[in-house]
């Protein structure tokens, strides 16, 4: 609010002819966060008080094959040996797979306009929401495998507002996921969604800033998330989320230029790139990222990693540690983050 204030006031002091006006709106701007700052906190408390919710789910080997060939576009089939192999009864479940279990098992009626699931988004006028990163944390001696059932409790474990330069609020609600299996805690997700103002009548003509990469990457991949690509993601997730697959409602609605290829669909991509170079027994055990800027439909992406030295806070059974990031077309960070990896003590 503070900038939003010492804007008006210049413009106020230059000329008494249009003092009134500026101040006038100057008031209207303040009033308008005044009123969404009220309309988020009251919203804040009743979601931190909602229960945790518990869902339940068996990891199926077909999922585990339809998602193989949604990565690996090159896969001719579901009995390819990857395939085979990672939905084998007893095989380890890849980390990030898991989003394409526990659906969210919500009717349309109850969606949002954007297809969205609502449980824990804020009321209008805070309608348009993005990834904005997460993590996941593995249990090494506990991994989800093929076949096991498994259970997820969810809770909202924090809601942050934040304004931009431009006086624009947004809300960061932050999501906690704890998957078990038959012998306890295996896993644990945590996601961060951002929900901003819909102006429909604002017109974005800004340009993103590109922001380079400082590192060499050692190893990478060169994607192509052409639409297929996207609706399988979506299908599989049950992801109902239009700016994923509705190219009229991404781009006059949502204002981008084509549909947005999903956070988690990165993320998955980053972690492939990696786990598929680690050697026998090692086991990806923490994943953490940010999304950066937006990755669209049939633009090529590159997928990095680096090797990094150890540091201080990271757990005792480290081995090795990466940091990972994704290139748009033009070159800027999309995504970026670090992976922790340990040594299966069974191996």
């Amino acid at each position: 609010m503070a900038p939003l204030l010492l804007l008006h006031t210049r413009h106020v002091l230059r000329t008494s002819s249009r003092q009134h006006s500026l101040t006038f709106h100057a008031l209207r701007s303040l009033s308008s966060v005044a009123s969404s700052a009220d309309i988020i906190s009251e919203w804040k408390t009743s979601v931190l008080k909602k229960p945790i919710l518990v869902e339940r789910d068996t990891i199926r080997p077909q999922t585990l094959q339809q998602l193989a060939m949604t990565l690996d576009k090159n896969s001719p089939s579901a009995s390819s040996s990857t395939a085979a192999q990672l939905s084998k009864k007893g095989a380890p479940l890849p980390v990030n797979w898991h989003h394409a279990y526990f659906p969210p098992m919500i009717g349309e009626q109850d969606l949002g306009q954007d297809g969205y699931e609502m449980t824990h988004a804020p009321p209008a006028p805070f309608l348009a929401r993005m990834w904005a990163g997460g993590g996941v944390e593995q249990n090494p001696a506990n991994l989800l495998r093929v076949g096991q059932e498994m259970l997820m409790k969810t809770k909202c474990t924090g809601i942050d507002i934040k304004h931009t330069r431009s006086g624009e609020t947004m809300v960061f609600v932050s999501l906690e996921k704890v998957v078990e299996n038959e012998n306890g805690w295996a896993m644990t997700d945590t996601r961060t969604l951002v929900y901003m103002e819909k102006d429909e009548k604002k017109v974005n003509t800004s340009k993103p800033k590109i922001v380079k990469p400082r590192r060499q990457a050692e190893f990478s991949m060169d994607i192509l998330p052409t639409a297929i690509t996207l609706f399988r993601y979506s299908a599989l997730t049950f992801n109902s989320h239009r700016i994923h697959f509705d190219h009229e409602y991404a781009s006059k609605v949502e204002d981008h230029p084509g549909c947005l290829v999903h956070g988690p669909l990165t993320a998955t991509f980053v972690l492939e790139n990696l786990r598929q170079r680690l050697k026998p027994g090692q086991i990806i055990k923490n994943f953490r990222y940010r999304a950066l800027s937006p990755l669209y439909v049939d633009r090529p992406i590159k997928v990095c990693a680096k090797s990094m030295a150890a540091i201080p806070t990271m757990d005792a059974d480290v081995i090795a540690s990466y940091e990972v990031w994704v290139e748009n077309p033009e070159g800027g960070l999309a995504m970026s983050g670090t992976v922790e990896v340990v040594q299966d003590v069974k191996v």
